[in-house]
């Protein structure tokens, strides 16, 4: 059954991309696609660009061989599919500000593509439009004003217009004519000293000055002097802030000029190189002259004719041999008359390029399967060459070309590598080669392997442990579905156990079928999948509260963090519903992370306060290490009960016990001997009395 439909790609709806919906398709399948502008494919689901829109009737022809017979099955389906005009309209535009007014603006259409036909209209925001391509426009007044650009363009063969519109903020300021400028002098004494002159105008007294002098420093003086620690070449500005009457917009004006600071002269000239890997004809030259400037002149010599001004030149020599390499620099500084002139020479050497490409195929012995004929197709620059093959099962050849028998079969990497004789160039190719096992007898055709996918648990794919193209294979996936592709891909709709089997056919006197059970899992979403916690405070001890985690899903595994607030340290407990001892007041950030079922983690935080931590005291633990029994000493004043809880160093409650106390001493003992090694903390709680006692477990 023949059959296909298409999708319009939004970028270029002349871009079309036909889907084959064709029952049962097979690779052997002959497929032919026409497109109705002359053009076709064979494609299975082949895109396709229409050079002009219009209506197109594309046709869909299949041919399929049926096993036992010599009359193809050839099936075609014609569809008609109409192609619309893309729309590439961009709209866009910019402007400038006339100088002798800035209230007046002149606004460029750079919208493209743009014709007579389309429709324009821009909005400048102070409520006044215009239809004109490229307008001019006069506000009234300074401001800040939205400028919106609409465009709607009548494409040939569309019902709809294509319409777009850009907006922009332009910003309208009050027409001001301060003039920013200024020259300097340098001292001939110190040429480190400058006398900077104002030559703004119209200055005023009120008007706001500030230098800076690109060295860290700065001045509100009209007319300052300013002496650098060092020479060099520093950006110095001048900037000017005036009031203008009846304006909330102040008048701003910079300037900024490079002044060079220059020292006698200490020029240093110096250069190395490096060779191109690629080309070693082609040398890299790098400047290492000290002190360097952007002014500085520079000329470099190559010895073979040759020359450049650049800084670092880069250089490709026509031949390989030795060339005497020269740089001179030219340093113009301030306090002498001539300039300063350096040079040094040096002798490179630059060698022929090593630029030939290694290649080489090869292809099995019809017989031996293992035997596999190796040919060098690669071509040196230069006779002689030597060529080393690595088989990648530890043995090697140095014959041009080569045959190697392999002991079993395998992937192995291959690499051939050649050598120019009296050179140092050497080119190397390597790739993989497959030798497969020889076919399994009949009864073992049907073996076959599968694997889950990570992402979908519920999704298999099913794989012969031998695939020939000429056998024929017919899958049975236990939950009523199959398929006759070699490899196959299958999802279970429900959990369960299912038999999947593999039928393999190689002729009337070979079939073979295998079968295993699947234990197929639901495949859990972790997306809709959340945790949460509750907790409740001790009556008694209202800084203790145990927590209790809740999900959507089992949870296997809780990590809780308890961090005080704001900015206190932090505790982190990972066991599955904690109890906590607060130790001061005020607000905690509790937040659990729960590993659930399927691999999912969530995590959930919120706050609590401790508004009141019991009254306690001290008493004495002994024996003080224990080893077995640790006991304190509580004396009570009535009878009354006696609650004693041990924390870890993470004041976690590893233990506790309840008794009953008298009036008197009351020996209230613990058996310690299965807690780890460690500092531990007894609290004790009687009355409206809470007490602490601490001991070292051995």
């Amino acid at each position: 059954m023949a059959d296909f439909n298409w999708t319009v790609t939004q970028t270029n709806p002349l871009t079309i991309e036909f889907h084959n919906l064709s029952t049962p398709l097979a690779s052997t399948d002959s497929i032919r696609w026409t497109f109705g502008d002359g053009s076709s494919s064979n494609q299975v689901n082949p895109v396709h660009t229409y050079a002009n829109p219009g209506t197109y009737t594309v046709c869909l022809r299949i041919i399929k061989y049926l096993p036992g017979s010599n009359t193809p099955c050839i099936r075609e389906i014609c569809k008609t599919v109409v192609v619309t005009q893309p729309c590439t309209l961009v709209a866009d535009f910019n402007w400038t500000v006339t100088q002798t007014n800035p209230l007046r603006i002149e606004f460029h259409n750079l919208s493209t593509p743009l014709a007579a036909t389309d429709s324009i209209r821009w909005t400048f925001g102070d409520g006044s439009s215009s239809n004109q391509v490229n307008p001019v426009h006069t506000y009234a007044n300074a401001g800040t004003y939205t400028v919106c650009l609409r465009i709607i363009k009548y494409l040939p063969g569309n019902t709809t217009p294509c319409i777009r519109e850009i907006c922009k903020t332009v910003v309208v300021t009050q027409p001001c004519t301060l003039v920013a400028d200024f020259n300097w002098t340098v001292t001939q004494t110190n040429p480190l000293r400058i006398e900077f002159h104002n030559l703004s105008t119209p200055l005023a007294a009120t008007d706001s000055i500030r230098w800076t002098f690109g060295d860290g420093s700065s001045s509100k003086q009209v007319n300052p002097v300013h002496t650098y620690a060092i020479a060099g070449t520093y950006t110095v500005c001048l900037r000017i802030i005036k009031y203008l009457p009846g304006s909330n917009t102040p008048c701003i004006r910079e300037i900024c000029k490079t002044v060079v600071i220059t020292q006698p002269c200490t020029l240093v000239v110096d250069f190395n190189w490096t060779a191109t890997q690629t080309n070693p004809l082609r040398i890299e030259f790098h400047n290492l002259s000290t002190p360097l400037a952007a002014t500085d002149s520079t000329i470099w010599s190559f010895g073979d004719g040759s020359s450049s001004f650049d800084v670092n030149p880069v250089h490709t020599y026509a031949n390989a041999g030795t060339y005497t390499v020269c740089l001179v620099v030219k340093k113009f500084p301030f306090t002498i008359a001539s300039p300063c002139v350096r040079y040094v020479c040096k002798t490179i050497v630059v060698t022929a390029p090593c630029n030939f490409n290694v290649n080489y195929s090869w292809h099995l012995d019809s017989a031996n399967n293992r035997k596999v004929y190796f040919t060098n197709l690669t071509t040196p620059p230069t006779a002689g060459a030597i060529a080393v093959w690595n088989f990648g099962d530890g043995t090697s050849a140095t014959s041009w070309n080569a045959v190697h028998e392999y002991a079993h079969a395998g992937r192995y990497n291959v690499c051939l590598r050649v050598y120019l004789p009296n050179s140092n160039c050497v080119r190397e190719k390597c790739d993989s080669i497959f030798i497969p096992e020889p076919p399994p007898p009949c009864t073992q055709l049907s073996n076959y392997h599968y694997e889950r996918f990570s992402n979908d648990i519920q999704k298999y794919k099913f794989t012969p442990d031998y695939i020939n193209t000429n056998f024929h294979y017919s899958w049975s996936f236990g939950d009523g579905t199959g398929s006759q592709d070699p490899i196959a891909i299958h999802r279970y709709a429900q959990p369960g156990v299912y038999v999947a089997c593999l039928t393999v056919w190689n002729g009337p006197n070979c079939t073979s079928t295998t079968c295993k059970e699947i234990h197929v899992q639901l495949q859990v979403i972790c997306d809709t999948s959340h945790v949460s916690y509750t907790y409740q405070r001790n009556p008694q001890v209202p800084n203790k509260i145990q927590f209790f985690a809740n999900g959507t899903l089992p949870i296997l595994d809780q990590t809780w963090t308890i961090t005080k607030q704001p900015g206190g340290s932090t505790v982190t407990l990972h066991q599955n519903n904690p109890v906590y001892l607060f130790q001061d007041t005020g607000y905690y950030r509790v937040c659990l992370r729960a590993v659930m079922l399927g691999g999912c983690v969530k995590e959930y935080c919120n706050y609590i306060r401790i508004e009141h931590v019991s009254a306690a005291c001290t008493l004495q633990a002994f024996p003080n290490p224990a080893s077995a029994t640790v006991n304190v000493n509580v004396s009570l004043t009535q009878s009354q009960m006696i609650y004693a809880y041990v924390y870890n160093s993470l004041n976690v409650l590893v233990l506790d016990k309840h008794q009953q106390g008298y009036t008197g001493n009351n020996l209230v003992s613990m058996q310690v001997g299965n807690l780890a090694a460690g500092l531990y903390t007894i609290r004790l709680v009687y009355g409206n009395s809470v007490c602490y006692a601490s001991f070292q477990k051995l």
